[in-house]
């Protein structure tokens, strides 16, 4: 991990443009990792290194500065929920600004933080076909969460060109790209690679025309990738 800018805050603003937060951009583990004692993370810890611990790698993007789309669900949720207040507004005795969850993979370090919000209503959750199989059957997260809040599941498509819409992202369209990568090690098919286990997204302000592209799972640029770098 190394030292960046500090993401700006960003709370109920009617600016009516997208808006970013990064909420963690770590590796899983984190920075520091709680076993790793390489320069950096035993620098950090020793107050020797010019830098600040970061959480595990998730985004928020919002249309409207009021309904906020979650990009992976770290292990740290909470904790990146608390850092930014945009995510809980107060404004009634249970609330929350998180509209949808967005899975770009099913690694655990992008997941476990989905039992964080079993307390809520149903969650809304987008992710391909693949992760969904993943997430029933060799880590049945969404079949947990079945006996708490429930999971309204929406397909991520991933043929060419193929936009979509998201709860909660007002003004906003949105693009899966598949990425060349394993599933996780829990997988029923971690030897045996699948379209849809590691996806990027394009995200863009259709009134602005701004774009992202978030791909936390990156391994290498391939060919089909260029157009949106």
């Amino acid at each position: 991990e190394r030292p960046g800018r500090e993401p700006r805050a960003m709370t109920g603003t009617q600016d009516a443009s997208m808006k970013i937060r990064v909420l963690g951009a770590a590796a899983g583990g984190g920075f520091p990792q709680w076993n790793c004692n390489c320069p950096n993370c035993d620098g950090l810890r020793k107050g020797t290194l010019n830098a600040k611990a970061r959480t595990q790698s998730s985004i928020a993007v919002s249309g409207d500065g009021t309904d906020w789309v979650l990009f992976n669900a770290s292990p740290d949720l909470l904790a990146q929920i608390r850092a930014f207040p945009a995510l809980q507004p107060a404004r009634a005795l249970r609330d929350t600004g998180i509209r949808s969850v967005v899975l770009m993979d099913g690694q655990i370090d992008h997941t476990t933080g989905l039992l964080m919000l079993r307390e809520g209503k149903p969650l809304e959750i987008y992710c391909t076909d693949m992760v969904r199989e993943d997430m029933t059957t060799g880590n049945p997260l969404f079949n947990i969460l079945g006996h708490y809040c429930g999971v309204n599941w929406h397909r991520i498509p991933i043929e060419a060109d193929n936009r979509f819409e998201v709860i909660g992202g007002t003004g906003l369209e949105f693009t899966a790209v598949a990425l060349k990568s394993k599933a996780p090690p829990y997988s029923p098919h971690r030897d045996n690679p699948h379209e849809g286990d590691n996806i990027g997204m394009v995200i863009r302000d259709t009134r602005t025309g701004q774009s992202l592209f978030y791909a936390p799972g990156l391994g290498e640029i391939e060919p089909h990738l260029v157009p949106y770098m």
